[in-house]
C-alpha cells in the first residue's frame, strides 16, 4: 500500500513547487500610469531603455505586476500576453490614507522616492499619503500631500 502511494503524492508535490514558480504575480498589484496628459510610456521586452518596443502605455493605463520583481529600474508584467517591461518611475498605487510617522529619529523626506532630502520630519507626526510609489531599487515610497515622499518602513497606519 505505501508503494502505490508515493507516486501521487509525488505527483502532487510536483505540481504544487510547479504553479508556485508559474505564479509571477504571486504579490501583484495594479499600479496606475502618471505620466503627463498626453505622454506615453514604453512597453519594452527586455528591462533597458534601449530594448525594443512592443508598445505604449498612457496616462491611466494600469498593468499588473509584483513591486518586488524590479530589474534595474524596470516592473516586469505582461503586455499582449507576453512578457514585457515598464520603467518604474512612471507608475503608482493609489491609497488615500493617512499615517503616523514611527522611528528612532526623524525621518528624511524627499523630491522623489530614494531621491533628493528636502527636509525632515519628526516621529509621531502624521502625514496623509495619496499613493505608493517604488524607486529603481524597489524600495517603497509613500507619496504625501505636498508632494514629499518617505520610505513606506517609517509610515504606521492611523487606527
Amino acid at each position: 500500500m505505501k508503494g502505490n502511494l508515493r507516486f501521487p503524492l509525488l505527483l502532487a508535490g510536483l505540481f504544487l513547487a510547479a504553479s508556485i514558480a508559474a505564479a509571477p504575480h504571486a504579490l501583484g498589484e495594479t499600479l496606475t500610469c502618471i505620466v503627463a496628459d498626453g505622454q506615453y510610456v514604453n512597453v519594452r521586452n527586455q528591462a533597458s531603455s534601449s530594448a525594443a518596443t512592443w508598445g505604449i502605455l498612457h496616462h491611466g493605463d494600469t498593468i499588473e505586476t509584483n513591486p518586488l520583481d524590479i530589474t534595474r529600474g524596470f516592473f516586469k508584467t505582461t503586455f499582449e500576453g507576453r512578457v514585457a517591461y515598464v520603467s518604474v518611475k512612471y507608475f503608482e498605487i493609489p491609497v488615500e490614507q493617512d499615517f503616523t510617522i514611527s522611528a528612532n529619529g526623524r525621518v528624511r523626506m524627499r523630491r522623489t522616492p530614494g531621491g533628493e532630502a528636502t527636509g525632515f520630519i519628526k516621529p509621531g507626526r502624521q502625514v496623509h499619503v495619496t499613493a505608493w510609489r517604488y524607486a529603481a531599487d524597489g524600495s517603497r515610497w509613500g507619496k504625501c500631500t505636498g508632494g514629499s515622499y518617505i520610505a513606506a518602513q517609517y509610515l504606521v497606519p492611523v487606527q
